[in-house]
Order: C-alpha cells, then structure tokens, then sequence
C-alpha cells in the first residue's frame, strides 16, 4: 500500500471515531478528503447471492459507503465454507466481518479468541451505537449463554423484548410470528386449475401423488417448456425438503418415553423418505433436481412450469399471488403432522462476527451501527422513498411496485439483501396490514398454512440439543456427533434414488444398522441429559404425540 493512501484511511478511521456512530459521518470525512475504506465480509451461506459492491451514487451499496464510510468485498464459498474458514483462522487470515450460520464454526471462531465481544468494540470505536443501548436483552442472554459472550450480531430478531422495542403493527403480524415456517409445500394456482384440482384435492399422501400422477399423464407444457410435477430444493433438499416431509408425516424428536430421539430412527421419518423416494422413481422429480443450484431452482419457479414445489420457499424467489399452499399432507398412517419452533430467545439464523485484526474498526462499527438501525433498516429493506416505497397516513411503508421488483431482483440492486440484518420485530412494525389480495397477504398465508392449521402440533425446539454449547465439538460427543451427520447426511440420497421400494427400504435398514454401530444410542443418551437438563431448567417438555403401535 502506498504512504498516502496509509495516511489518508488513517485519517479516515480517525475523523470517523472523533465524529461517532450515525448519519453524516461520511460527509464529514469527504470534507477532510479522505477516502472510503474496503473491508472483507465472508458469509456460509452458499445460496446468498449478494451484489457486486456499487460505490456509485443513487445505489444501495454506494449510499451504505455514503453513510459509513466502508465497501465490501464479499466471499460466499460455493461449498466447504467452513473448512475455508477455519483454515483462514489457522494461518491468522480472518475476513474483517464474519457471517455464519454453522454452530461448530461458530464455536470455534469464538474459543480462538480472535474475535470482538461487541460490547467492547462498539464501546471502543462507535460509543453512541443505538445497540449499547436498545438491543433485545432476552436474545443478548441467550446469545451470552450459547457463546459466553455477546459476540455476535443474530439476523432475524424475533423476541418478546425485541417485539417491545418494535411492536407489531396488528394482529396479522403476530399471528406471522406464530405460525411461521419457511419449509412447506406449495401448488402453482393456474397449474392446478388447467388440472381440475383445487387446494383440497391435494390434502393427503394419496391425493398427492393422486395429482402428480395426473399432471404428469396430462403432458402440460408451459411456454413450451414441459410441466414439472414436483421440484424438490435442489442440492440443500435434505434439510427443507426432507424436514417438511418428516414434520408432515408425524417424525418427532423424543420417544414414547419422553427421551430424545434421533428423528431419522423414527419410523415417520423412514415414512417420509420412502413417499421421497417413490415420487422420484415415478418421475414426478427428477433425480437430477437433487443437484441443482438455488439460483436454478428461482429460474424454474419464475417459469411458471412447477406444478408443485416442497422446500424452503423463503430461497425460492416466487410471486407469492400465483401459489398457494395445502398446509400439511396428512400421513396415510393417520399420524398427526407436527412442527418445531424455537419458542427461546432466538439467536439468529446468521451470526455476525468482527475480527480483531479488522483494518478498519472505526468504520466497520459505523457500519454495523447503521445497517442495525432503524434508518438503516429502512433504506437497505425497502430502498428509496418515493420511487420504491411511500408512507402511508399511519406512518406505515407501502412499497411501490418498482420497490417490490427490486427487493425480488435483491442480486442486483442491494434492496433487501443483507440477511444478516434482516429483523423480523422491526419489519413487521413498520408495514401495515396488507390489503386483501395482496402479495404480502398470500406471503403470510403461504409461510402460516402449515403450523396454523388445527391438526398441526407444535412444540418448543428450543429444549433440544441444538447448539455448539449443548455439544463442544472438540469433545469426544461432538466428535461423534459430527461423523453421524455426515453419514446421514451421505445416506439419504441413496435412499431416496434407490430404483425400487425395497431397495430403498433395505438402504434405510443398512444406515439404521451403521448407525447404531457407530453409537448412536450412546449419542442420544447424551443429548437426552442435555434435553432433559432444559426441560428442568424451562419448566416444560416435548409432549410425545405420535405413539407407534408396536
């Protein structure tokens, strides 16, 4: 680096720290001719698809680089994040900002202690932060417990203290908070109603593959482009996909003794993967979707050719008016579709971290101030007043069109794409209560369907062994802990692209067998201490529902 260019960022970081946290600190730094500053951000999340980073005028990006004096240059590894990562934290090359979901990960980048508490860094260099003085206290216990420490800023804060800092507009946005799960399973409406079906001709297991069987036969073509039965999510499906399907078909988490389970040992879960595995061998899903990118997922829903979609339809990038969910499929077992919700604190589905060899501190901390705040909030979420969005008599945002397809269009233009920012409590005070008919209205009902409806039971995840603190992945558990997810995780393809049922069924028999072998019965009896210490601790427990007849 060249001497002025050392001189002027120096400047820079200084006016910054002298001048505080807030709006006009850039402005204040352009009077002195200093530069903005680049920092690097890296994020787990192979399927985020941030935009390249704009210092132009009249961007998102640019205007964030107006306000805190900081651009980014943004990493999101395809695959093997957090090998990436912890290599990176060997040889002493931490990105400036962190963004993670993986727990393990996470454990390990805290026990390095190469990261801020952020109290501390914000005390140091942005004193004024709105978060030292109006962050949700119940998530910061939480996020100190799991962590020993408050160092990471969580996405999508959603918490009785945080819901009385930003209270929730009307009833429609807390019943959002509730019921809410991103997993489900969606119908495209126009698909259905060229097959003479409607939302209740596809309420059961039957009825299901009933109708994917019809679409199928009926050799439907949109825009010339053939009709896709059924898509699964792509190369990510054993999460979303396969948890809808077990939830729906009853697979918990404890036994009929109330001791925590593995869900995969359950036998709904064994259901859950042969119904994945039969639509499959009948051509509704094609093996090849179990590969896909989550950016050829959104291509194939926007084509308006996927009769049915099961999967994490937050990632799927659809016009939520032209799909509607069924809720829950209803098992031909009769078992009672169940779902779990972290009714705890939560501590964020992202974590963002600060390196202690940030270059940059002063305007990393302004940065993080701003896309914190509520200011901040508002311009990156919902961009600029006026063009993509205006206030209506209450106060209340109501994007305009254009506002709506540069949130879709997130990649490009910014407007929506920070997700570890996002903030659940704060997003649903600010926009009203959508009228009806309107996107946001089908949103809601797509995402609610399936916890909301009356046969659908709930229970709180939270009292389950979940977390890195709950298992330390150096520990001998951990260890184990790890190598059967990743034998799990190797077993459900080959169960669900086996060609016939009983291959399958034989495949699940086999992952059974090796997994008690490797000792899965002394890991569960593990977490079970784990899970009953919590219940303990909580005053509560997971109420079995679905009880096998032996």
């Amino acid at each position: 680096m060249k001497i002025r260019e050392m001189i002027l960022i120096t400047l820079s970081a200084g006016v910054l720290l002298f001048a505080g946290c807030g709006a006009g600190q850039k402005d204040i730094a352009k009077e002195e001719g200093a530069p903005y500053v680049t920092a690097s951000l890296f994020c787990d999340v192979n399927f985020w698809e941030p935009p390249s980073w704009s210092t132009g005028e009249g961007t998102i990006t640019g205007d964030i680089t107006e306000k805190t004096g900081l651009a980014l240059d943004i990493t999101v590894p395809p695959q093997n994040a957090d090998a990436q990562l912890s290599l990176m934290l060997l040889n002493d090359e931490l990105p400036d900002i962190i963004s993670l979901t993986d727990e393990t990960t996470i454990s390990q980048l805290i026990t390095s202690g190469k990261v801020w508490n952020l109290e501390e860094f914000l005390k140091k260099y942005c004193p004024d932060s709105h978060l030292l003085k109006s962050f949700p206290e119940d998530i910061k216990k939480e996020l100190i417990k799991r962590d020993g420490g408050w160092y990471a800023y969580p996405s999508h804060m959603n918490s009785q203290d945080s819901r009385k800092i930003w209270k929730p507009s009307s009833k429609f946005y807390e019943d959002w908070t509730n019921y809410n799960d991103n997993n489900a399973v969606i119908w495209n409406r126009e698909l259905l109603r060229k097959a003479g079906l409607t939302i209740e001709d596809v309420q059961t297991e039957e009825q299901v593959l009933a109708a994917w069987e019809q679409v199928k036969n009926m050799h439907l073509d949109v825009g010339g482009e053939a009709v896709i039965p059924l898509l699964v999510d792509g190369k990510g499906y054993s999460d979303p996909t396969v948890k809808f399907l077990e939830y729906t078909f009853g697979a918990e988490r404890v036994d009929e003794n109330g001791n925590y389970r593995d869900i995969l040992l359950q036998p709904e879960a064994k259901h859950a993967l042969l119904f994945l595995n039969e639509a499959i061998r009948k051509g509704y899903a094609s093996p090849e979707q179990l590969t896909y990118e989550n950016a050829k997922i959104k291509t194939l829903m926007a084509k308006g050719n996927v009769f049915c979609f099961i999967g994490n339809v937050a990632n799927s990038g659809i016009d939520y008016t032209e799909w509607v969910s069924s809720g829950p499929i209803f098992s031909s077992g009769g078992e009672t579709p169940v779902l779990g919700k972290n009714l705890r604190a939560p501590t964020g589905w992202l974590g963002t971290f600060i390196s202690k060899d940030c270059s940059h501190p002063a305007q990393v901390a302004a940065w993080l101030d701003y896309m914190s705040s509520d200011d901040g909030l508002l311009f990156w979420s919902f961009g600029y007043e006026g063009s993509d969005y205006h206030l209506d008599d209450q106060g209340y945002v109501v994007q305009t069109e254009k506002g709506e397809k540069a949130s879709l269009d997130y990649g490009q233009t910014g407007q929506g794409a920070w997700w570890m920012f996002d903030n659940f409590s704060w997003e649903r005070s600010v926009l009203p209560e959508p009228e009806k008919g309107s996107s946001t209205e089908a949103e809601k009902e797509i995402f609610t369907a399936y916890g909301s409806h009356e046969r659908t039971a709930g229970y709180d995840e939270s009292l389950l062994p979940l977390t890195a603190e709950d298992i330390p992945p150096e520990s001998e558990e951990g260890i184990l802990d790890a190598k059967i997810r990743e034998y799990e995780k190797e077993q459900i393809p080959r169960i669900v692209l086996a060609e016939s049922r009983e291959e399958a069924e034989a495949r699940y028999t086999e992952m059974t067998e090796t997994l008690n072998r490797m000792g899965i019965d002394s890991l569960d009896a593990y977490k079970n201490e784990i899970y009953q210490k919590n219940c303990r601790e909580y005053g509560k427990s997971i109420e079995k529902i679905n009880v096998t007849v032996q």
